[in-house]
């Protein structure tokens, strides 16, 4: 199994790309076989420099289906929406190391 876990920062003023944005991806990322387990909202960041408000995390059966999912001509469709919508963000694939 491997998981997603996305943080985001939002862009000033750009309100209806980013729900352009959020509204496509979760249902594309399930239907690419993701299991969503939680949307996140940042209160506070401890230590560091993070300005994300957002973040995500969801299962995969393996990497290399989010490694595809990335990389399809559907996600790329969202690019311009997700890039006008957020100031940054952080798409991290991980994998259990124990």
């Amino acid at each position: 199994m491997a998981t997603l876990i996305v943080t985001a920062s939002l862009k000033d003023g750009e309100d209806e790309a980013r729900g352009r944005y959020l509204q496509a991806v979760t249902p594309f990322l399930m239907a690419a076989g993701g299991q969503p387990v939680k949307r996140l909202r940042v209160t506070n960041v401890v230590s560091g420099n993070a300005d994300a408000a957002l973040a995500l995390v969801m299962d995969f059966p393996d990497t290399q289906t989010i490694n595809d999912a990335f990389a399809s001509p559907e996600y790329k469709a969202l690019l311009p929406d997700r890039d006008k919508g957020f100031s940054n963000m952080e798409i991290l694939v991980t994998e259990d190391f124990g």
